[in-house]
């Protein structure tokens, strides 16, 4: 605040962008868009974009010649179609960083050995990957970028194969801990509960979970349904009460209301106008004893175990072939339907609740 108040000129983003790095400036930049004095923003892609300038110009001249284009022009322009496309999250702008940071922890890997970028061979990138799935995608792009401006030649990363889960949740245990989050008296928070319940019974992801509003429920009579991704799924009554309660607290919340105003976040995050981060969420289930990796790798085999796969791909908004692997590890592969389902253009009709008759 004191940096605020001795600037010169009108108070602007970038005047609130020369204020230190870190939480604090979010927060303050926050209270001055709630209070109408700056206008709001896409906050994770121009962060984003600050993050990138402060984070070059912290390196050294060398290194910053070679990642302040490529985060400018291989990430963040891509980031800012995607933005326009169909928005940025803040998970898909702290993925952005990462990359940025491996690609530097890539060029000081080959100077160590006393080699220049320019220098990297295949033997070199496969030898720093090392079979790591999660590196050789996050690099793939910087590795591309290296190859289209002839600083480096013909080397590439060969796309992996798809690897089933190692872990999944034991039946009794997953049960359980729907048992749990079902029970009035279990003491975990309706956030929380609702969140878990998602993952246990229909495989969300954490950033379907983060982004929903009051807008993607919707109560007709004794049906709620609720849209985690392209198709209604109608609930069970059981999840359906605790949807409708957290669906009522949430309209209630002023500070949980969409920047564009047309709904609220069911699930809020500190600051107004923002959803949950996805790494607090996750944090708050594993601290309510469902760990959400395990728990959805269950949910999936389950779920395609049970219903066609095809189903589970279009409620769920994930890729045919994607759910053909769950359904393949879960020992019930679909390949027929799924090939008759791409040629019909008419929307599932098997229901979600007959897999969940147990709740």
């Amino acid at each position: 605040m004191r940096f605020l108040a001795t600037a010169e000129g009108a108070l602007t983003h970038a005047t609130v962008d020369a204020c230190p790095p870190g939480q604090a400036r979010h927060y303050l930049r926050a209270l001055l868009v709630e209070a109408n004095v700056l206008t709001r923003r896409d906050e994770p892609i121009e962060r984003l974009e600050t993050w990138i300038d402060e984070f070059t110009a912290s390196l050294a001249p060398r290194h910053a010649a070679l990642l302040e284009p490529y985060a400018r022009w291989g990430i963040l322009r891509t980031a800012r179609r995607r933005a326009a496309r169909r928005g940025f999250t803040a998970n898909a702008a702290d993925s952005s960083r990462e990359r940025i940071r491996l690609a530097l922890r890539l060029i000081e890997h080959v100077e160590s050995s006393g080699h220049r970028i320019g220098d990297l061979t295949q033997t070199m990138l496969d030898d720093w990957t090392a079979g790591d799935r999660n590196r050789s995608r996050r690099i793939k792009g910087f590795v591309a970028w290296l190859n289209k401006r002839g600083i480096v030649e013909n080397v590439t990363l060969a796309r992996g194969s798809q690897v089933p889960p190692s872990e999944i949740s034991d039946e009794q245990d997953h049960r359980g801990q729907i048992a749990k989050l079902l029970d009035e008296h279990c003491g975990i928070e309706l956030q929380t509960r609702v969140a878990g319940l998602l993952v246990l019974l229909y495989g969300a992801k954490l950033v379907n979970i983060q982004r929903l509003t009051t807008a993607h429920v919707t109560s007709t009579g004794p049906c709620t349904q609720l849209t985690l991704v392209n198709h209604p799924i109608e609930l069970p009554e059981s999840v359906a009460t605790l949807v409708n309660r957290l669906t009522q607290q949430a309209s209630q919340n002023p500070r949980a209301q969409t920047p564009d105003s047309d709904a609220h976040f069911l699930f809020p995050g500190a600051r107004a106008h923002e959803p949950i981060h996805t790494r607090t969420l996750s944090v708050k289930l594993a601290e309510a004893g469902v760990p959400s990796r395990l728990g959805r790798n269950y949910a999936m085999v389950a779920l395609t175990s049970d219903l066609p796969a095809a189903i589970v791909a279009a409620q769920l908004g994930l890729s045919a072939s994607a759910t053909t692997q769950w359904a393949k590890f879960g020992q019930r592969d679909r390949t027929e339907y799924l090939l008759a389902r791409r040629k019909s253009e008419t929307e599932p009709t098997q229901s979600f609740r007959e897999h969940h008759s147990y709740v």
